[in-house]
């Protein structure tokens, strides 16, 4: 690993997808935004997303990340990952949705 390391931090809101990444002493190095859709539901009461979505948009908030930054993902010495709900995603023997 080059350089510092760094901690990336996702934050899957209820709005937007932010890729954060912070030096070890709390300051913050680069960020990507992805903006997402609210939910929708197919049934009354319910909120539904499809999982390869939040995914996907994961992926461009990071991709946005990096581009915002100097830093390489190999600085990375850890992830975290929050989310303002309770989500539960299950997954079939092959890892998939």
């Amino acid at each position: 690993m080059t350089g510092d390391p760094l901690i990336l931090a996702i934050d899957n809101g209820t709005q937007s997808v932010r890729a954060l990444l912070f030096d070890t002493r709390g300051n913050l190095v680069g960020k990507g935004k992805q903006d997402i859709e609210a939910y929708f539901s197919d049934q009354p009461g319910w909120a539904e997303q499809h999982p390869e979505y939040f995914w996907d948009s994961i992926g461009q908030a990071c991709q946005k990340l990096w581009a915002s930054t100097e830093a390489t993902p190999g600085q990375v010495a850890g992830v975290t990952l929050t989310t303002q709900r309770g989500t539960v995603v299950n997954l079939d023997a092959d890892g998939q949705p």
